[in-house]
């Protein structure tokens, strides 16, 4: 395979999937290349649900969240499928909390409705919940339910009806910068008009320039299986996400699974989408079942474990940018573990960015870090591992 075409895009998922279709609908000439398969787990990007959620502490994100809803709604009816199952979100913890003081201010801010809960309200409208008598919750209704294996599906499918082409099993190897990039794969050399670089794990091995801003950690989720399953269905049980010293934690109900998945942020093992295991680390799993047996008692027994992988930029902002040397490349880590959410509408930045357009909801913050890409003049071509 060698090959010159428009838009060149290096990892399908979330924000590499999002472009690909932004860009075809566009009636742009786009290959996506994709090292696995299309909703692999190797990555970042699978397994049955993502948190949609507008309670942000931060206004840039939560207006953001509230722009990618709309996106999420026009995806729908593109596809004609359901992708946002809204639930309701709790954010819980000790009355008080400064963050849970900013994401009720967020919220108010948005005029998204929220709901303060007492601790005596949250016994009384959500039952399976036990915490001490200092908690309380914010309610906010449109937070819900996002599948990253049925989005990656839907958004690969709609590239292909847009004349996109999409390779699985095709690595990308080394990467030259130019007037028209120069991409050499497992399947042969690619140039493109521009290159969108949405890697993931790998990216920080694609474009070394990139190591000293990107942390690649290994994170995991437990499954469990409740006493009765009715209680923990969506209708009945919001997802959730706690604000404690003790345990950070955010959920679901039982859903594509019959079971409450639920992560706790404990520390994470540092690693490499080349490097990694799947091993779930046991300060994971013990925290986990802690805080099930804890404030969740109804629902404890374990049923599965799983890990991921979570690509953070510094600050936990994404970075959406231009290469400072090559503006034909745009580099993609629009994650931080907290990206899926915002899927849609990523696609729509990242197709402005390749396109040469400002949008408005390409925030500053999105810039690359100060200490990114110092040495990139030493670093052509840029030996990659994807």
């Amino acid at each position: 395979m060698k090959q010159h075409v428009q838009h060149l895009v290096i990892g399908a998922g979330a924000a590499g999937s999002a472009a690909a279709h932004a860009l075809a609908r566009r009636g742009q000439d786009v290959l996506l290349l994709e090292q696995f398969q299309i909703g692999h787990g190797r990555g970042s990007s699978f397994g049955p649900s993502r948190i949609f959620r507008l309670a942000y502490e931060e206004p840039d994100y939560a207006g953001l969240a509230q722009a990618a809803l709309t996106s999420w709604r026009a995806l729908e009816s593109e596809s004609g499928e359901r992708l946002y199952w809204r639930t309701g979100g709790l954010d819980l913890g000790p009355a008080g909390t400064p963050s849970l003081e900013a994401v009720h201010a967020s919220l108010s801010a948005l005029d998204a409705a929220p709901e303060r809960l007492s601790r005596r309200e949250l016994a009384r409208r959500y039952p399976q919940w036990q915490v001490p008598p200092d908690w309380e919750a914010v309610y906010s209704p449109e937070a819900g339910i996002v599948s990253p294996q049925i989005t990656l599906r839907v958004l690969t499918d709609l590239a292909r009806q847009h004349g996109a082409r999409v390779l699985e099993g095709v690595a990308t190897l080394e990467i030259e910068p130019g007037q028209q990039p120069a991409v050499r794969t497992s399947a042969g050399v690619v140039t493109c008009d521009h290159l969108i670089v949405a890697a993931g794990a790998w990216l920080p091995r694609l474009v070394p320039g990139l190591q000293p801003s990107l942390s690649v950690t290994l994170a995991a989720s437990s499954f469990y299986r409740p006493d009765d399953l009715a209680a923990f269905q969506p209708e009945r049980f919001p997802v959730f996400i706690t604000h404690d010293d003790e345990f950070q934690a955010y959920g679901f109900p039982a859903f594509g699974v019959p079971g409450v998945k639920i992560g706790v942020d404990v520390v994470r093992p540092v690693t490499s989408g080349d490097d990694r295991t799947f091993e779930v680390p046991p300060q994971v799993s013990e925290a986990s079942d802690t805080f099930m047996r804890r404030y969740l008692p109804g629902a404890s027994a374990v049923m599965e474990r799983q890990t991921c992988l979570i690509t953070r930029a510094p600050g936990g902002d994404f970075i959406l940018a231009l290469h400072p040397d090559c503006p034909q490349i745009t580099l993609a880590s629009p994650c931080s573990g907290h990206g899926f959410k915002f899927t849609p509408l990523l696609g729509e930045l990242l197709a402005a960015h390749a396109l040469g357009e400002r949008h408005p909801w390409h925030l500053p913050r999105f810039a690359l870090p100060p200490q990114a890409m110092r040495q990139t003049a030493e670093q052509q071509p840029l030996p990659g591992g994807l």
